[in-house]
Formats: C-alpha cells, sequence, structure tokens
C-alpha cells in the first residue's frame, strides 16, 4: 500500500515493541483492534495494555492511521491500518545509511546492486524484474 499523500515519507525509527506491531498490521489486509493487535504478536513478553501507548506512538510517526470506529464487546472501539508498507519502511531505513557517491547514474546503481545482492532472488527473475522497471519508467 502505497502512500499516495506524499512523495516522500518523513524518516522514524520503530523499536522493537512498534516493530512487532506493524509485522501484525502488516500481515494482515484487515483492519486491527488493539487487542487483536497485541494477541497476534508472536512471543510477546510484554503486557497487552501496553499496546495503546505503542499505538499513540505510531499514530504520531504517521505509520498507523484509525480507519473505523466500531463496536467491540459492549463499548467502541478503534481500528487501525498501516500507512506505509513493509517495504516503504525498509526503504526508508535503507536511504538513512546509503551514501551516494555524488555520480548519480553510479549512486543509482550502486543502491540497486546493494538492494539485490542480498535477496537470495535468482538472476533471471532480478533481470525479468529489473526489465519490467525499465518499460514501467521508459513509459512515464
Amino acid at each position: 500500500m502505497a502512500n499516495k499523500n506524499k512523495t516522500t515519507l518523513d524518516f522514524f525509527y520503530l523499536p522493537p515493541k512498534e516493530e512487532e506491531t506493524m509485522k501484525v498490521l502488516w500481515s494482515t489486509k484487515d483492519a486491527l483492534s488493539a487487542s487483536e493487535i497485541a494477541e497476534r504478536i508472536p512471543g510477546r513478553t510484554w503486557p497487552a495494555s501496553s499496546i495503546q501507548g505503542i499505538i499513540r506512538s505510531l499514530e504520531s510517526k504517521g505509520a498507523v492511521k484509525v480507519d473505523s470506529i466500531t463496536k467491540l464487546g459492549k463499548s467502541y472501539g478503534r481500528l487501525f491500518r498501516p500507512v506505509i508498507s513493509a517495504n516503504e519502511y525498509a526503504t526508508m531505513q535503507f536511504t538513512r545509511y546509503y551514501q551516494p557517491d555524488g555520480d548519480s547514474r553510479k549512486a543509482c546503481s550502486s543502491m540497486v546492486s546493494s538492494l539485490l545482492g542480498n535477496t537470495g532472488i535468482e538472476k533471471n527473475d532480478i533481470i525479468d524484474a529489473l526489465q519490467d522497471i525499465i518499460k514501467e519508467y521508459g513509459n512515464g
């Protein structure tokens, strides 16, 4: 899910509990309540009640949004959805540390090589994907 409101994302870092929370949201197409998120975090060792503070922090960073308000048992609660995808977050972290050398063509080549060199994806699949990207950018 692309963040269509911005062309670039403001950098933020997700501490482990926030990242665990986002992984739950990234793994489903459904909007989830705070308690549903807490229940789905594998091996969670911290109290489920902590999830409210974690979600508030994620909201302030622009990582999650309230999707809807619905009846949960006898009261109403908010359902949350991620604003950025896992891939957008990974790109954000990569670009934080990536050091271009000034030559934009070399920098682009170096960045793509760095990303693809650590994926374990078959060489022919990478070539096919790059050709698709070239076609897409060539038509834009």
